[in-house]
């Protein structure tokens, strides 16, 4: 099941489709598979005294339910850092975390990244996990050599006009081994990916995925 918006790729001799919204989608097996939400990102900011605007974390959850709504997924993947830092959530943000699991409709599994907390959670989560023939770890120096890994953790971007910094869109970043996604979250910022032989870039302009040979 694919849009205008999105894009279809072999990976690991499997088919995924890369969404606009900076996701991925595995038809095979019904998953959502996403990264770097980075929920409560910007109540850890104003923890710290730094004015930020909020309402992020509805929006992003808002996303992900609609997704898996649109996509009848069956399992949804976070691979890394879907919270922001070990403070303790607020009220309001637990009951908003616990509507979204018990009304999401899905199974949710998070790789832990290298912002999320150490202490357990009430959602599963777990260093990597292995569904052939992918390992899904969040960083791509955890990958396990010569696995087929998705992971997050880079937050790539790709600049659409090298001489304006402004310019730059999320992508998703594909070599032989390693599927890369963008960061989900709402209020992330990310790093300008640079061109390496072998890789393929995918950015996403519009909510819509393009493809775009790096070297």
């Amino acid at each position: 099941m694919t849009d205008e918006t999105s894009l279809t790729i072999e990976f690991g001799g499997e088919t995924l489709c890369l969404l606009g919204d900076r996701a991925v989608f595995w038809p095979k097996r019904r998953i959502l598979i996403l990264s770097d939400v980075h929920f409560a990102k910007s109540a850890s900011f104003r923890a710290q005294g730094i004015p930020v605007p909020e309402g992020e974390c509805r929006t992003d959850l808002d996303r992900i339910t609609a997704l898996v709504s649109s996509y009848a997924c069956e399992k949804l993947i976070i691979v890394g850092d879907f919270f922001h830092s070990s403070l303790e959530l607020s009220e309001e943000h637990r009951v908003l975390l616990e509507i979204f699991c018990e009304s999401l409709g899905a199974e949710i599994l998070l790789i832990r990244g290298n912002h999320d907390p150490l202490r357990q959670t009430n959602l599963p989560m777990i260093d990597r996990y292995f569904l052939a023939p992918f390992e899904f770890v969040h960083e791509p120096s955890q990958a396990s050599k010569g696995e087929f890994t998705i992971t997050g953790h880079l937050h790539p971007l790709y600049r659409l006009e090298p001489r304006v910094k402004q310019l730059r869109v999320p992508c998703f970043l594909l070599s032989e081994k390693n599927l890369s996604l963008p960061a989900f979250g709402t209020f992330t910022a990310g790093q300008v990916i640079q061109s390496v032989i072998g890789q393929t870039v995918f950015p996403i302009a519009n909510r819509k995925v393009f493809h775009l040979p790096v070297a």
